[in-house]
């Protein structure tokens, strides 16, 4: 094979494991955060609710349009001789109607009467129309005057659904948090992976100078058999964090079902540079005294619900009230009925509309309706209504205040503790480190037992893994910090691309 057929293979060897395979880093899992997924689908099904009745509230206040028609047919006897009897009656009714939030109905309508009979005595009746032009008003002038019922509902439902925007995005940046402190505990689970890999290839080595030092006759059968089995305890400990690795890929999957049938693995990463962001970020959380309520939308949504509550105690109030409503008519008719002789009459629409135009039938109608409530249990009820808003309201309020209050004073607090632990530990590695020079001296010159070595090899390790995990604590931390507050400055709060 050629240096052009190898290079071939090697491309198309190279294309297919690249369309089988994912590279795992942050900026690429944020990418995938922002993409459509379950989570977020779910997410987003959770806060149409709100945004589906505030939408149907205003539709409820829109312009309606409305049509009728009635027809009657009789084939009734007069009891008396010249009063007319209406064979055939048609109806017609078109309008327009608009209910607003201040508790006003306005209806604009016209309707029309047509209608044709006879008499007992003889005379016919063909088609006499009324047309008639009607603008009605109803107003509310106690239980919803002004709208202390109908706009209070609609403003805190356009409220509510800022709100769960508010909450939505909130929801979706926690499940990014999510996604990173996965990232970064799969990170975690390689940086053990190669301690572990470097101790592994240590003690097979230990083991094969052992077996020399045993021919030479300065080890025994219990020392390489020591050095042996300390093999298969670091390749137990190996493959007990592969497995964990899995565990973590397949808890990535389950996030992004798109990652699989893909061969995960791990990119490149600057653990360094993330690590000295970590800790920027949390000296400025440190240094930041008051709460920062501008870089949280939890303030904004108590603001919200403080809002909503005193609109929503309002409309409670009204619930045992008198309700007082007031209706105007005001009509233009028209009459078409033109007696051709003394026993027929006969009209037309057009008539009827001629007739609007030459003669003033004008007309008004007015009228007061008062409906009072009475007995004991709607008071009951209404008092109810008003501590339940009050309780419930009360309760998200204090509950989402403690979890900003709460989230930046404790994460002051463990993020120094937690540092001052990394600094210990650091330290207590390094010195290890030191003895565990000095002790792999002794042991070639004979000096101490290797069960001695293997201690002090094991205690390093566990320093070295307590380093790790103790990282881990601080970026977690940070990341729940951020969570809250998603706004805050820092290089660490980094949002989908």
């Amino acid at each position: 094979m050629n240096i052009r057929q190898r290079s071939l293979l090697l491309i198309f060897v190279m294309s297919i494991t690249s369309s089988y395979g994912a590279e795992i880093t942050e900026n690429s899992l944020l990418k995938l955060a922002k993409k459509s997924n379950p989570t977020l689908a779910e997410i987003e099904a959770s806060f149409l609710d709100s945004s589906v009745r505030a939408d149907e509230l205003s539709d409820k206040f829109g312009y309606e349009a409305y049509a009728g028609y009635n027809n009657e047919q009789t084939k009734e006897k007069s009891t008396i001789s010249f009063q007319p009897i209406f064979r055939s009656v048609n109806q017609y009714k078109l309008g327009v109607r608009k209910s607003t939030k201040y508790g006003v109905l306005i209806d604009l309508n016209t309707s029309i009467d047509a209608r044709s009979g006879d008499s007992e005595s003889g005379s016919d009746y063909k088609d006499l129309h009324t047309t008639v032009y009607e603008l009605g008003f109803q107003f509310d002038l106690w239980k919803d005057f002004m709208g202390r019922i109908s706009k209070n509902q609609f403003d805190n439902l356009y409220d509510l659904k800022a709100k769960d925007e508010l909450q939505k995005e909130i929801s979706a940046y926690a499940f990014e948090s999510n996604v990173r402190k996965l990232y970064w505990t799969i990170v975690a689970n390689n940086e053990k992976l190669e301690i572990m890999k470097r101790l592994n290839k240590t003690a097979k080595n230990q083991a094969a100078d052992a077996v020399k030092r045993k021919r030479s006759s300065v080890a025994d059968k219990a020392e390489v058999a020591r050095f042996k089995s300390l093999v298969h305890q670091r390749k137990g400990q190996l493959l007990s964090l592969e497995y964990e690795r899995e565990m973590l890929f397949k808890n990535l999957r389950e996030l992004f079902p798109n990652l699989n049938g893909q061969e995960l693995k791990l990119g490149k990463y600057n653990l360094n540079k993330a690590f000295f962001e970590v800790l920027s970020c949390s000296a400025k959380i440190e240094s930041t005294k008051e709460v920062p309520f501008e870089s949280t939308k939890y303030d904004d949504i108590t603001k919200i619900l403080n809002r909503v509550k005193n609109r929503q105690g309002k409309i409670d109030s009204t619930y045992d009230d008198v309700d007082l409503k007031f209706a105007l008519t005001l009509k233009k008719v028209g009459v078409s009925s033109d007696a051709k002789s003394t026993s027929y009459t006969e009209g037309s629409y057009q008539g009827s509309l001629d007739d609007i135009d030459e003669n003033d039938r004008s007309a008004m109608s007015a009228g007061i309706m008062l409906t009072v409530p009475f007995g004991e249990s709607k008071g009951s009820t209404a008092t109810i209504k008003e501590k339940l808003t009050e309780k419930r309201f009360e309760a998200s309020i204090d509950s989402m205040d403690a979890k900003v209050s709460s989230s930046h004073t404790q994460v002051q607090k463990s993020v120094k503790l937690l540092s001052q632990v990394i600094k210990e530990q650091k330290s207590n590695s390094t010195q290890f480190d030191i003895r565990l020079k000095e002790m792999n001296k002794q042991y070639r010159q004979a000096r101490i037992p290797e069960y001695v070595l293997i201690q002090d090899q094991d205690a390093l390790l566990q320093s070295d893994l307590n380093v790790i995990d103790t990282q881990l604590m601080i970026v977690n931390t940070i990341l729940d910090y951020l969570a809250v507050f998603n706004e805050y400055d820092c290089a660490f709060n980094r949002k989908s691309l």
